[in-house]
């Protein structure tokens, strides 16, 4: 893997802020963890997020660091070798409905966002109950790097999640089981009352 996106990725890391659990002062965004048993995995360690009225769970990839960034309210996750990572956000949406995912909308954003990217997939995925769009597209980074990043959408009522894989695009396979998975455990529920 070449130095500039290994280097993008510890940046991430660096600027992700403190462990998994103090997010530091905003009270609407809290990132906890939780101990639960599963019978054919027995206990892990799941994470529990408070954001935008709603309780965000998921069991992240084994070994990979989760970072949150209240400022953004994102959560970055990344492995030890930092040759990849995996970032999610939450977007509040209007009056609390579940908003409508315009896959010709998001896919203008994804080129406004990155504009020398290509698409290169697009397909339905599945995360909190919910079905979802996602792209994959392929840019360089630096001038020398090819990077590529699967962007998953996902809407609940109250908000969207916007979830991004990256990786070195000749490692970019490695990292779609982990993604998947993460994707397969995330769970979206109304807050606990207190």
């Amino acid at each position: 893997m070449k130095a500039p996106l290994k280097w993008t990725l510890f940046c991430l890391a660096c600027l992700a802020g403190p462990g998994p659990r103090a997010v530091g002062a905003e009270e609407e965004f809290r990132l906890v963890t939780e101990a639960l048993e599963i019978p054919e995995r027995g206990v892990v360690t799941v994470y529990v997020l408070l954001a935008e009225g709603h309780r965000f769970s998921f069991l992240p990839p084994a070994r990979w660091s989760v970072r949150p960034d209240a400022p953004k309210k994102a959560v970055h996750l990344l492995p030890e070798d930092l040759r990849a990572g995996i970032s999610f956000k939450i977007q509040a949406g209007q009056n609390g409905a579940k908003p409508e995912l315009n896959p010709r909308q998001l896919r203008e954003q994804l080129l406004e966002r990155y504009p020398q990217a290509r698409i290169s997939d697009e397909f339905k995925c599945y995360a909190g109950g919910s079905e979802g769009v996602a792209f994959d597209i392929e840019r360089l980074v630096g001038q020398e790097t090819s990077a590529s990043s699967r962007l998953a959408f996902v809407a609940f009522k109250g908000g969207t999640v916007e979830f991004e894989l990256t990786a070195n695009t000749s490692r970019f396979a490695d990292y779609h089981l982990s993604f998947g998975r993460l994707l397969s455990s995330f769970r979206i529920d109304p807050p606990t009352t207190k």
